[in-house]
């Protein structure tokens, strides 16, 4: 039986939005949370001013709102609005589709998630069920409550990951592919291209493809794809041709 892989970044792959969006801060006056534009402005003024990853000045920013507000949360007061991810269409029915037609062509498929978003909180979404593992970055937990970032999963960190997946015994396969949406991906889409696999890049819109020609300048990428995970669509297809070929 052939053994495939599909690992994929989670906000803006899975979901419809690129950053995670962490709704506890509505509780410190940031409406919509950490998709608040005060937020957003100000993540980008750390980015810039410590040339810095975008998730590296997400998480400062998402800390010192936090201790400026005095608040003190623990990990199910984080996962708040869980259950309110706008996800990317057709996903409620793409991973039982995936899983019954690679089991009809003799393949074991498996799903992993390689983000740099918060591991718990992709762990409690509602698809978690269909993930063999997730890889994300984790929090220092202090007599239950939150203090800060305990492993911060950086984009070439998640290099060591896929190796890791490939060096286990109990999750090697014959071939991985990597789907993902942003410039965050570049190093993962890199690494698996170069080992033999496949890369899918996936787009909110048709006319916005400035980030896909960004990623592909070294032709990388294998198919790029509008978001849409409903049978019968381009993106389906192309995953389904990954995994044949």
């Amino acid at each position: 039986m052939k053994k495939v892989n599909i690992v994929y970044d989670f906000d803006g792959t899975l979901t419809q939005v690129a950053l995670p969006r962490y709704l506890i801060l509505e509780k410190c006056n940031y409406e919509k949370g950490t998709s608040n534009e005060r937020f957003l402005n100000e993540l980008n003024r750390i980015k810039e001013e410590k040339n810095c990853e975008a998730m590296e000045a997400f998480y400062e920013e998402f800390f010192r709102i936090l201790n400026n507000n005095n608040l003190e949360i623990t990990m199910n007061d984080f996962c708040y609005g869980v259950d309110k991810i706008p996800y990317n269409r057709g996903l409620e029915n793409y991973f039982s589709n995936i899983n019954n037609w690679a089991k009809q062509n003799d393949i074991e498929l498996n799903h992993f998630i390689l983000t740099s978003g918060v591991k718990d909180f992709v762990e409690n979404c509602k698809y978690a069920k269909y993930f063999k593992e997730v890889f994300g970055c984790t929090f220092k937990i202090e007599n239950d409550k939150i203090t800060g970032i305990d492993y911060y999963l950086s984009t070439k960190e998640k290099i060591n990951k896929l190796e890791l997946l490939q060096e286990n015994p109990n999750t090697r396969a014959d071939e991985t592919i990597y789907v993902g949406d942003g410039l965050t991906d570049y190093y993962a889409m890199k690494h698996i291209h170069g080992n033999g696999g496949k890369t899918i890049f996936v787009h909110q819109n048709e006319n916005d493809l400035d980030i896909y020609n960004e990623v592909n300048k070294e032709n990388i990428v294998d198919y790029c794809e509008i978001a849409d995970y409903a049978e019968n669509t381009n993106l389906y297809k192309s995953i389904m041709n990954a995994i044949k070929n």
